[in-house]
């Protein structure tokens, strides 16, 4: 073995790590016009804050609820912890912004287990199933306080701005957000009170697959929970008409698939009766505050009439 050629390749890649470093550190805490500059070298980055930040950091794992929410924006617009609490039922809502299998995967493994979280309620929809963890990754690498967490989710993307994000974690001052959402309520809850008054369109004309790696990842959710011995109840809410049919087909398909004599519950109401299509949704896919207030009311009913909650 060629020793000298072995502490070259070394050295140079030292030096390399650290001109690395040296960029994004320097990006991180150099301002153009009141913005870092790394912020301006690619769409991906993202500012600490928002309702993410308040959310991961109002969370105390030390605490028991009597569920957890999880999930995409679908999850922390959809089910309202005051409608729980109506009811005396403490629920926290870890949902976050296109929140994928890949990333809430991790939140499981570093956040939950059975002393705080006596049942878990994940949200699915099609959409978390077909993008690649990006945009969420992006999101929690910098809003929550695990570095595990983040290490894990921007591993995981096998993509080279996952190292990125990482970077410019250990860069950024992430103990104050650099803006807080006006729509977050505590408990995770975001609360949208606008209407989508239009009727519902055609659905999209392309239908895109499910993504085997996300699959792949929910089962491991899946996996994680049974060994935890988390109950897990995996649920949809509302969808307007063009979100219903053949666009929801592939998802309630898998999921009936691989749910299947896992004892686990799919608790589908994307195509409940009698849904009002222009005045419980702030937009094609999400609840306003009245559908979510709605869609929870039913959700607990189903929950307590089959002992996952006690009835009050």
């Amino acid at each position: 073995m060629n020793w000298g050629m072995v502490n070259r390749i070394l050295v140079f890649l030292a030096m390399a790590i650290a001109l690395y470093l040296l960029a994004i550190g320097g990006m991180a805490h150099v301002s153009l016009q009141g913005k870092p500059l790394i912020f301006r070298t690619g769409d991906y980055y993202n500012w600490p804050g928002g309702d993410s930040w308040q959310r991961f950091h109002e969370f105390d794992p030390r605490e028991r609820q009597d569920a957890m929410i999880i999930g995409s924006s679908h999850a922390y617009r959809g089910y309202d912890p005051a409608v729980f609490a109506e009811r005396g039922h403490r629920v926290f809502n870890l949902g976050s912004s296109a929140q994928t299998p890949l990333n809430t995967y991790q939140l499981i493994k570093h956040y939950l287990d059975s002393t705080n979280c006596p049942l878990l309620i994940y949200d699915v929809y099609v959409g978390t199933f077909q993008n690649s963890g990006l945009e969420s990754t992006a999101d929690l690498t910098q809003n929550q306080p695990s570095d595990g967490a983040a290490l894990g989710m921007a591993w995981a993307l096998r993509d080279l701005r996952g190292l990125n994000m990482m970077a410019l974690r250990m860069f950024t001052a992430r103990n104050t957000p650099y803006y807080t959402s006006e729509h977050y309520q505590g408990l995770g809850f975001c609360l949208m009170t606008d209407s989508l008054k239009s009727a519902a369109g055609p659905p999209p004309l392309k239908q895109k697959g499910l993504l085997e790696r996300q699959q792949q990842f929910f089962e491991a959710c899946l996996h994680l929970c049974r060994e935890r011995g988390i109950p897990l109840v995996v649920s949809s809410h509302y969808a307007r008409r063009d979100r219903r049919g053949d666009v929801h087909g592939a998802l309630a398909h898998y999921m009936d698939s691989v749910l299947a004599g896992t004892g686990i519950p799919y608790l589908d109401y994307t195509n409940a009766p009698d849904i009002e299509d222009q005045n419980w949704f702030a937009d094609h896919g999400h609840l306003n505050g009245t559908g979510a207030r709605i869609f929870t009311g039913q959700l607990m009913d189903s929950l307590e009439a089959m002992g996952y909650l006690r009835k009050p």
